[in-house]
């Protein structure tokens, strides 16, 4: 059977997870993370030199780095379907999920990490509706894209759609200034109908840092 190894509520192992979802796969998941101090083991590391989550093993091989995890998983398990047999919708999902982290999260994170990972005297409102503007800019250009597009990629979800989503989520939960966005809102309406994303997308992760600690050990568990 596929093993992964991260908490559920992490970031980049949501995104691996909602992958496995979308692909109907079992699997068995193993709870490590920083609190539980089991990234540092010699076992851990004999799978993962880097410390992080997720990794997963599948039939024996072993991979880390969620976006190589989702492209693996996505063309092993889903070609065809979350993996397009079109050279041109899989470059567009490749696009898309490279903007994700390139463009997006660098604006976007800082916001998350005020709001979230931030203890509320310690906040940094200007700078928390800098970063805001500032990722509300470069969805714009997400937005152009969508105007147009069911999905990322065209008519149907692919793997593209996915380190997007889970920091969509994020985007229009937080307590943030959002202009409107309609295809983004469309986009986003459509992941929230599907079922794996639900599941494992829809996270809680709190309004301070010691609810977001708290749901993480509950992650780690």
């Amino acid at each position: 059977m596929l093993e992964v190894w991260g908490r559920k509520n992490a970031n980049q192992v949501i995104q691996v997870l909602w992958t496995l979802a979308e692909l109907g796969l079992e699997y068995k998941r193993y709870s490590v993370g920083v609190s539980a101090g089991d990234l540092d083991t010699d076992e851990y590391k004999a799978l993962n030199p880097n410390s992080k989550i997720p990794t997963i093993r599948d039939n024996g091989f072993v991979l880390w780095e969620s976006h190589a995890i989702i492209r693996y998983l996505a063309r092993e398990y889903g070609l065809g379907t979350l993996y397009p047999t079109d050279s041109q919708q899989a470059a567009l999902s490749d696009q898309w999920m490279t903007w994700s982290t390139d463009s997006f999260m660098g604006t976007f994170f800082p916001v998350f990490w005020q709001l979230v990972r931030t203890k509320e005297p310690e906040r940094d409102y200007d700078k928390i509706a800098e970063m805001a503007k500032k990722s509300s800019d470069i969805l714009r250009i997400l937005e152009g894209h969508l105007i147009n597009n069911h999905f990322v990629a065209g008519k149907e979800l692919t793997y593209g759609d996915i380190p997007l989503g889970v920091l969509i989520h994020k985007y229009f939960v937080l307590d943030i200034e959002r202009p409107s966005l309609p295809g983004i809102e469309a986009w986003y309406g459509r992941l929230c109908e599907r079922e794996a994303f639900q599941e494992h997308a829809i996270q809680p992760f709190g309004n301070s840092p010691e609810e977001f600690l708290e749901l993480q050990r509950l992650g780690e568990q």
